[in-house]
């Protein structure tokens, strides 16, 4: 996978080397090295993955589920966008059912959803320009690696159920301390 040459000017290669093995390494086992890197280009100090806590998952869903609705409910929108805002508390509902059943690989599309649809409502249609992950990179490089990041995760994929848990749980850490 290439990155355009505007998104280098913003983001170090080993974190773009990072995003292209999370998004092509076949199985949890392979992505755990990747995913703690990005983890630390999201601001965490210390490994997420590879040696976990016990509650480390639970507390994780749960702050990003907690994060998530409040930023979601706060998050000022048009009259034409507020159906928008209620379906997506709904959908993240739907979310928390599929992944307290451990079933990750369902729920992940309906992850990828709620995240567009999310970044839809905090900054509107500039979200659809060709130029969006580069103006997300300029105005808070972390969120623009998130963003990037999550752009790089192809919906269609032939991953294992553990995999799809690690790029979710990567991405819900971001999402519990933004």
């Amino acid at each position: 996978m290439g990155f355009d040459k505007k998104i280098e000017k913003y983001v170090d290669k080993s974190i773009l080397d990072q995003i292209s093995t999370a998004t092509t390494a076949k199985s949890a086992k392979e992505l755990t090295s990747s995913a703690n890197k990005i983890a630390k280009a999201f601001g965490a100090v210390s490994p997420l993955f590879g040696k976990e806590q016990p509650d480390f998952e639970t507390k994780l869903i749960s702050s990003f589920q907690k994060n998530l609705s409040l930023l979601i409910q706060k998050t000022w929108v048009e009259k034409a966008d507020a159906e928008l805002k209620d379906n997506v508390l709904y959908k993240l509902n739907e979310y928390g059912t599929h992944i307290s059943s451990g079933s990750w690989q369902n729920a992940f599309p309906l992850f990828l959803q709620i995240i567009d649809d999310v970044v839809y409502l905090m900054f509107g249609q500039q979200t659809k320009s060709d130029d969006f992950i580069e103006y997300a990179l300029r105005i808070d490089p972390e969120f623009g690696i998130f963003w990037l990041f999550i752009k790089n995760l192809p919906v269609e994929n032939d991953w294992d159920n553990d995999k799809y848990r690690v790029l979710m749980l990567l991405g819900m850490y971001f999402l519990a301390n933004y």
